[in-house]
């Protein structure tokens, strides 16, 4: 202990830690996001409609020589709908919050602006890839039909009840029917959650590196991409797509999609509203957007659960 009476910082609790002093981090989901992979383009009422078509099946279209023409049957495109969802993140500030003095070095209103940005990102990410359709009638909050319920239908979602393991043979076979169910147009990108993306760490079958090979500096337990004979999946973990939450949350899901088959399309792209009334000292603000999803190709992407989370 010192015996010369001067005053020295360690111990002085009043000092300002470094570790708060010039920033404050946000727990936000650092993954890829859907929201941010897919086209985007233009609702134009909450009620959005948009066409898709179809080519014919492929078969031989060989003519005799000097023989009339054959007519073949043509289609019109299909009209398909979709609910404008509107997705708001409220907050507000007093002022006097804004007058004082923070750690963090910077107005406390612009801080929570960029929170909300980064809260309103999330939140549509979330309902992007799991809302189901609510027309919005009798008071109720008008929700779109999601990647998962708008990709889904008897031919490209598995449900996978007894709860199997989730392994490699799983993932050829379900990119052997995505294969022959969309005539060649498959997926590209594999969304897990963290237990299934780990269990895809563990196929046996990689592409092999001796490990005292020059310059190798480091242990590889990951792999990015998956290469089967009917294309090469980008794999992704995903925050949202599992939910502890959810129905059946001891079961796992797998989404694949081909992100160049959706759309975002915007009624309204996210704005700061500042022009929300107050009756107080306080700043009311709100981050605002109003958009949909188009799928053009359910039959490019698929969508599994009922995979163990547990072996």
């Amino acid at each position: 202990m010192a015996s010369d009476a001067i005053l020295r910082t360690y111990g002085d609790v009043s000092a300002r830690e470094d570790v708060v002093m010039n920033a404050i981090e946000y727990l936000t989901a650092t993954e890829t996001q859907i929201f941010n992979m897919l086209g985007k383009t233009t609702a134009i009422n909450t009620i959005h409609a948009y066409l898709t078509d179809t080519l014919a099946t492929a078969a031989s279209l060989a003519v005799e020589e000097a023989a009339d023409y054959t007519a073949t049957a043509n289609t019109t495109p299909t009209r398909l709908t979709n609910i404008v969802e509107v997705v708001a993140k409220n907050f507000k500030v007093s002022r006097t919050q804004q007058n004082i003095s923070h750690y963090q070095g910077q107005d406390e209103l612009a801080r929570q602006t960029e929170k909300a940005l980064k809260d309103w990102g999330n939140a549509a990410e979330f309902d992007l890839v799991r809302s189901t359709l609510a027309s919005g009638v009798s008071g109720t909050a008008p929700k779109m039909a999601g990647i998962i319920a708008a990709i889904s239908k008897s031919t490209n979602y598995t449900s996978q009840t007894s709860a199997v393991t989730w392994n490699s043979t799983i993932l050829d076979a379900m990119m052997k029917n995505n294969y022959d169910n969309s005539n060649g147009d498959v997926a590209t990108d594999l969304f897990m959650g963290s237990w299934l993306r780990k269990q895809t760490d563990l196929f046996a079958q990689k592409t092999n590196m001796v490990v005292n090979a020059p310059g190798a500096t480091s242990i590889v337990r990951t792999v990015s991409t998956y290469q089967t004979a009917f294309g090469t999946l980008n794999l992704h973990t995903h925050r949202y797509l599992q939910q502890s939450s959810d129905a059946g949350s001891t079961v796992g899901r797998i989404l694949a999609i081909r992100p160049e088959k959706f759309k975002i399309a915007f009624l309204q792209k996210p704005y700061v509203d500042t022009g929300l009334a107050r009756s107080g000292d306080y700043d009311n603000r709100a981050v605002v957007g109003k958009f949909t999803l188009e799928t053009h190709n359910q039959d490019s992407n698929w969508y599994m659960d009922g995979l163990s989370l547990t072996t």
